[in-house]
C-alpha cells in the first residue's frame, strides 16, 4: 500500500508540472503575440509616415492644389493597418473588466488612424505609465451591487417625507387607481402650497378620477380665497375712514399674494394678481408707511418681477421698519443673485447662518439649509 501511494503521488505531481509548464508556455505565447502586434503596428506606421516624408515630387495642375505623388490610398492603406494592429495590442493589455467593451478597440483604432504617429504615441505613451506607476494594492476592484429591495409592509411604520410618499404614489401610473385616489385625498391634510403644486401636476393625468379630483382641490382653495377677497372687497368699498380703508386694502393684499404663494395662479393672471398685490401695498403705505409687511410684498414682487434693484430696495425699507432680519435675508440673497453678485449671496447666506446659531433654539428652516451650505461652504 505505502508503494502504490508514493507512485500515486509522483503521477500526480507530474500532471501538476505538465500544467503548471503548459500555462506558463501559453502565457508566454500569448505576450509574444501581444509585442508582435505592437511592433508591426509601429512598423506599419512608419512605412505611412515613410511615404509620406519621402514623396518629394509634387504634381500642381493648373489652378488647383498640389498633390503628392505617392499614391494617398497607400498610405492610408498602411494608416488603417496600423490602426487594426494598435487596437488589437490595446485591447489584449487592457484589464480583464475592459475586454469585454468592443468600443475600447474602435477608440484606440480610430485615435491611431486619425492622428498618424501622434496618436500611437499617446496611446503607448498612457500604457507606459500605467505600466510604470500601477495603482496602489490596496484599492479594492469595483463590483456590482445587488439593489435593495423594496418591503411594503415597512411603509406603514415611516413616519417622515409623507408628502414625498404621497407623490411616488400619485406619479406611479402603474399602480392602483384607488390607492391612487386615496393618496390625492391625504394630499390635502399637507400644506397648501404643497397640495396646489402637487395637484397641479395632476391636471394631465390620464386617469379620469384623480385628474377631476385634482382640479376639484386646486378649485376649492381658490374659491375659499376669492370669497374672502370678494368679502374684502366691500369692506373697503364701505370704509367710512381712511384707517378703515387702508386696513381693508392691507387684508387684500395679502389674500392676493396668497393666490400667487399657493401657486393658483400662472400666466396672464399670474402679472394681474401681481399688479393687484402691488396697488393694494401701495394704498397701504399711503396711510401707513411703517407697514414693514407692505413693504416686504412689493420686494417679493419686484423679485417675481426681476427688477432686483427696486426688490433690494423695498426689502431694505422692510429691515428698517423692523421686519425680522432673518426672513429678509434669502430674499435679499436672491436679489443679490439676479443681480450676478454671488460674494454678497454667500455673505448673506452666511449672516442667516450665523444668526440661527446665535440665537437660542433657533435654526434655519429645513428648506434654506440646503442654499446655506452651499453658499457658505
Amino acid at each position: 500500500m505505502p508503494e502504490h501511494t508514493s507512485q500515486d503521488e509522483h503521477v500526480t505531481t507530474g500532471r501538476r508540472l505538465r500544467r503548471s509548464d503548459g500555462a506558463s508556455g501559453l502565457c508566454l505565447l500569448r505576450w509574444t503575440c501581444t509585442l508582435g502586434l505592437a511592433a508591426l503596428a509601429l512598423g506599419a506606421q512608419a512605412q505611412a509616415l515613410r511615404l509620406v516624408i519621402q514623396s518629394e515630387a509634387w504634381d500642381a495642375p493648373p489652378g488647383g492644389v498640389a498633390v503628392p505623388l505617392a499614391s494617398m490610398s497607400a498610405v492610408l492603406a498602411w494608416q488603417a493597418v496600423a490602426a487594426l494592429l494598435a487596437g488589437g495590442f490595446t485591447t489584449c493589455v487592457l484589464p480583464a473588466s475592459y475586454r469585454r467593451r468592443r468600443g475600447a478597440f474602435w477608440h484606440i483604432a480610430l485615435i491611431t488612424f486619425f492622428l498618424p504617429g501622434a496618436g500611437l504615441s499617446v496611446v503607448l505613451g498612457v500604457l507606459l505609465i500605467g505600466y510604470l506607476f500601477p495603482p496602489p494594492s490596496e484599492v479594492l476592484v469595483a463590483g456590482r451591487v445587488t439593489p435593495p429591495g423594496f418591503i411594503s409592509h415597512l411603509v406603514a411604520r415611516v413616519r417622515h417625507g409623507a408628502g414625498m410618499r404621497l407623490r411616488a404614489r400619485l406619479r406611479n401610473l402603474h399602480g392602483e387607481r384607488d390607492d391612487r385616489v386615496a393618496a390625492l385625498v391625504s394630499v390635502q391634510a399637507l400644506p397648501s402650497r404643497v397640495t396646489s403644486e402637487i395637484a397641479r401636476d395632476l391636471l394631465a393625468d390620464p386617469v379620469e378620477e384623480v385628474r377631476l379630483l385634482a382640479y376639484g382641490i386646486l378649485d376649492g382653495m381658490e374659491k375659499r380665497i376669492m370669497q374672502q377677497i370678494y368679502a374684502m372687497r366691500d369692506r373697503r368699498a364701505a370704509a367710512q375712514d381712511e384707517d378703515e380703508r387702508a386696513h381693508a386694502c392691507r387684508h387684500l393684499a395679502q389674500l392676493y399674494w396668497e393666490l400667487i404663494y399657493q401657486n393658483l395662479v400662472r400666466g396672464e393672471v399670474l402679472r394681474f394678481t401681481l399688479e393687484r398685490v402691488e396697488q393694494f401695498a401701495r394704498d397701504t403705505l399711503e396711510q401707513h408707511e411703517d407697514d414693514a409687511s407692505m413693504w416686504y410684498l412689493l420686494g417679493r414682487c419686484a423679485l417675481l418681477r426681476e427688477t432686483p434693484d427696486v426688490a433690494e430696495m423695498y426689502l431694505r425699507q422692510a429691515q428698517f421698519h423692523s421686519f425680522p432680519t432673518e426672513r429678509l435675508l434669502p430674499w435679499l440673497a436672491e436679489a443679490a443673485f439676479q443681480k450676478r453678485r454671488y460674494d454678497r449671496v454667500a455673505q448673506l447666506l452666511g449672516g442667516l447662518g450665523a444668526s440661527a446659531k446665535g440665537a437660542r433654539g433657533a435654526t434655519t428652516s429645513p428648506a434654506m439649509q440646503p442654499a446655506v451650505r452651499f453658499w457658505t461652504r
